[in-house]
């Protein structure tokens, strides 16, 4: 057995020395490899018992003390330096070196750590949060006393919802229709507050399950306040934000560390089993609305024409009136100043009334005179002449 490969002399000498003096009995069980020495007699051999742990701490500072240049091992019964130190030696050695490379190996490589572009650093003692790291190398108490979780912090999470679930799509509004929507919400850790990564770590377990929650219920919740004509044509962008607004404000409260970036409506529409009759609806309230707008149009340009025509028949008429007035005022002021004449002058004025008068009745006629014997007196038209002279000429 290789514990009892003796060397030399009389004792027989395990890894870790028996070194027993000299007149120890040969036939002693000493394959026990924390056998004690025997020299407490002269054939105190065969007494096995349990190895002394000072014996051992003193070996192992022997073995040490060698290692580092101290002095020869110890001596063992009547003298000299038995195998028994050359085991002790190497049993040292081997723990010693286990050590120093636990601590250069292990040790340093649990103490720093690296934190990406994309993460943060949260650091526990014991479990409890002590800080929060940028990217970069950084250094901690080794394990088990410090850890350290690498949440994504900048990435931007997508969750659809009822791309595919009619379930979680159909919703009930308030004028009690049932609208279909599907939506997307975009979602990241919240880096505008400072505990926004902590809140994220430890109180938030299923990130997107509680995005998807607190989704589902914003938007059941504006819908329900809404009607349905708004929703799949022009509050769109009003229910998006509504529904953005309430999500934060119920992460916020619970202190999920989530910030909500947009909410997107993907499809706002009346259910598949009634679409073609909504459909329908929804062409004849067009067809209504194109309508009344053709007869606005319509009315826009007959209403102007005639207020137009109505208004230049008002003026003609003013004008044709003023006209009158003024033409019968001027006579009747004509009229006034003959008078006045003629009360001066009645003889005078009597003969040119006549005369004047005499020349537009003969002027309008053709004259012919006649002397006291019934003859024609020859006369000379000279208005007639002039006027002939003037057509030839042309």
């Amino acid at each position: 057995m290789p514990w009892n490969d003796n060397s030399g002399g009389g004792g027989s000498g395990g890894p870790w020395g028996n070194g027993s003096g000299g007149g120890g009995n040969r036939n002693n069980n000493n394959n026990n490899p924390w056998g004690r020495p025997g020299g407490q007699g002269g054939g105190g051999g065969n007494n096995q018992q349990p190895p002394d742990l000072d014996e051992l701490v003193e070996r192992m500072q022997a073995s040490i003390a060698r290692m580092f240049g101290g002095g020869g091992g110890r001596k063992a019964g009547g003298g000299g330096s038995g195998s028994g130190g050359k085991g002790g030696g190497l049993a040292g050695t081997l723990i010693i070196a286990g050590l120093v490379g636990f601590a250069v190996i292990f040790w340093p490589g649990r103490a720093f750590y690296t934190v990406e572009p994309e993460e943060a650093g949260v650091v526990m003692r014991f479990g409890n949060y002590v800080r929060t790291t940028e990217p970069g190398l950084h250094v901690k108490l080794p394990w088990p006393i410090e850890t350290v979780e690498l949440p994504q912090v900048t990435q931007t999470h997508t969750i659809e919802i009822g791309s595919n679930n009619r379930g979680e799509s159909e919703m009930l509004t308030r004028d009690e229709n049932i609208v279909d929507i599907a939506f997307t919400v975009q979602w990241r850790v919240d880096l505008s507050s400072p505990d926004g990564i902590r809140n994220y770590v430890f109180n938030v377990r299923d990130p997107e399950g509680t995005v998807r929650a607190v989704a589902e219920s914003a938007i059941r919740e504006v819908v329900g306040t809404s009607d349905l004509q708004p929703i799949i044509t022009t509050a769109r962008a009003e229910v998006s934000q509504r529904t953005r607004e309430l999500m934060q404000t119920a992460l916020d409260e619970y202190g999920a560390g989530i910030q909500v970036l947009q909410v997107n409506l993907q499809r706002s529409q009346a259910p598949q089993s009634v679409i073609d009759a909504f459909r329908d609806v929804d062409a004849a309230a067009q067809d209504a609305e194109r309508a009344r707008l053709n007869a606005t149009a319509h009315a826009n340009e007959v209403l102007p024409r005639a207020r137009g025509t109505a208004a230049r028949l008002v003026q003609e008429a003013e004008a044709y009136r003023d006209s009158v007035i003024a033409e019968a005022q001027g006579e009747a002021d004509r009229f006034v100043a003959v008078y006045e004449e003629y009360a001066q002058a009645p003889e005078v004025t009597r003969r040119r009334m006549f005369l004047e008068t005499m020349e537009v009745v003969i002027g309008r006629s053709d004259l012919i005179i006649l002397d006291g014997n019934g003859g024609a007196v020859p006369y000379l038209p000279l208005d007639q002449l002039g006027r002939q002279r003037g057509e030839a000429n042309q």
